[in-house]
């Protein structure tokens, strides 16, 4: 039986430009909302209140940002940036809440995931950690336990740091060791953090590493008993990428997202777009395959 799938969009994510040259390119996201078949309902974003922001950033950051615009290492003072993060973030709560009325089973966000974002700093083109809030908001306001799981090519660092202290959260990273951040070689079950990190020497890269990754996931999932899963569908693991190594394929992410699918088939999912640096071909088509995977 299909998902009743959901998906917040605005050509206002069009906007997140840096520069020509650089590796984010907004349109990417308009691509992919392009790219993904079957008629899902689309949902308006809204921008997240400095109220939401708090429950995980620190309040001279959010007054940096906000107030001051975004100041960073890519392009200097972009008052358009600013609105834009806090769109990208309330535009994750708008899937969320979603996924809490019951009106979608999978909701779809594509600029969401920012899973590097810290608490008072930007980092790897991420300003506010959009993941971690829905998760605050979703374990302390309905009392719920929320299971992220990041295929993304970086580690989710961000994710991770924000949400340790949860006992309501479980946050699991298939990265790429040795690439920005350098960081997730190490696991925590004790605070239910877990990272699989793939080098080629050890694990291999390719499909058969995802898999594997996917596999050692589910497990450890499935006894947390989550209650929402949260899927940072990063598409800078595919083949061509120009940030990483890890040599994806479509079949490779079709088959993950396949394992996720029957493994949580009654599970609320929100698939957030995180990392892809390939805007006009490989990105758009990852993420487009990979809803459809999730919701036959």
């Amino acid at each position: 039986m299909k998902r009743k799938v959901a998906i917040v969009h605005s050509d206002r994510y069009a906007n997140w430009v840096f520069s020509d040259a650089h590796p984010t390119q907004g349109r990417r996201f308009i691509n992919g909302f392009t790219a993904i078949t079957g008629k899902p309902r689309v949902l308006e974003p809204r921008h997240a209140t400095k109220e939401e922001l708090r429950r995980v950033h620190g309040d001279n950051y959010i007054k940096e940002i906000c107030e001051e615009h975004i100041s960073d290492e890519w392009d200097g003072k972009r008052s358009d940036l600013a609105g834009t993060a806090t769109l990208f973030a309330g535009g994750t709560l708008v899937a969320l809440e979603s996924l809490l009325d019951k009106s979608a089973e999978l909701a779809i966000h594509l600029p969401g995931a920012k899973h590097h974002a810290q608490r008072d700093y930007s980092s790897g083109f991420c300003v506010f950690n959009d993941f971690a809030i829905a998760a605050d908001i979703a374990t302390k306001d309905f009392n719920l336990k929320v299971a992220i799981i990041d295929i993304d090519a970086h580690h989710g660092d961000g994710v991770e740091n924000l949400t340790r202290a949860n006992p309501q959260v479980l946050t699991f990273s298939i990265h790429e060791s040795g690439i920005f951040p350098g960081t997730g070689d190490t696991s925590e079950p004790e605070n239910n953090v877990f990272n699989y990190p793939l080098k080629r020497e050890v694990t291999g890269f390719g499909d058969t590493a995802l898999l594997a990754g996917v596999n050692k996931f589910l497990p450890i999932a499935r006894h947390f008993e989550p209650d929402l899963l949260f899927l940072t569908c990063g598409a800078d693991g595919l083949k061509a990428d120009p940030l990483t190594h890890l040599e994806y394929s479509i079949a490779g992410y079709k088959s993950a997202a396949q394992l996720i699918r029957e493994t949580f088939h009654s599970t609320p999912i929100l698939m957030g777009g995180a990392g892809g640096y390939l805007p006009d071909s490989g990105t758009p088509k990852v993420w487009a395959t990979v809803a459809k995977a999730l919701t036959l």
